[in-house]
C-alpha cells in the first residue's frame, strides 16, 4: 500500500473493513517500523521488522568483580571519552576514561599502576552498570 491509499478487506459476507494508510516510520536500532492506519476510522499502529534494515547488536562483557584487572563501568550512561590506548603505562588513580550520566560526567581511574592490555568499547557506547570497559595487566 502507498500512504493515504485505502482498501476494503472483506471477513465475511457482510463483514468488510475499510483500511487506510496514514504513515510509515523510520527503522529503529532494532530495525522495527512503525505502520500507523486506521481500520473504520479508527487509529491504529503496528511495529514491523524491516528485513531490508541491516541490524547490529553487541552484548557488552560485564567486568569480573573478583578481577582488579577488569575496569568496568561503576554506572548507566553514555561512554563519552576514553583517555588512555592500548599499551599505555598508567599510574595509580590516572584517569582511564569519561561516562556522562544525567548530564555529569564521572572520571573512572586506574586502582593500581599499570598497563592498558586492550579496550573493548568504544567511545560513544551506551554502557549499563559492570559493562567490561578495558582491562588492564601488571
Amino acid at each position: 500500500m502507498e500512504v493515504g491509499e485505502e482498501i476494503i478487506v472483506e471477513l465475511d459476507k457482510g463483514k468488510t473493513l475499510l483500511i487506510t494508510l496514514d504513515s510509515i516510520g523510520k527503522a529503529n536500532e532494532e530495525g522495527l517500523v512503525t505502520v500507523y492506519f486506521k481500520v473504520n476510522g479508527q487509529g491504529r499502529s503496528v511495529q514491523i521488522k524491516d528485513t531490508s534494515v541491516k541490524v547490529e547488536t553487541v552484548q557488552n562483557i560485564k567486568a569480573a568483580k573478583d578481577n582488579a584487572h577488569e575496569i568496568g563501568a561503576p554506572l548507566q550512561g553514555l561512554l563519552s571519552t576514553i583517555l588512555v590506548k592500548k599499551g599505555d603505562k598508567v599510574a595509580k588513580n590516572q584517569p582511564l576514561f569519561i561516562i556522562e550520566a544525567m548530564k555529569m560526567e564521572t572520571t573512572i581511574t586506574a586502582n593500581e599502576d599499570a598497563t592498558v592490555d586492550a579496550i573493548i568499547l568504544k567511545e560513544g557506547t551506551l554502557v549499563n552498570s559492570e559493562d567490561l570497559v578495558l582491562k588492564l595487566e601488571s
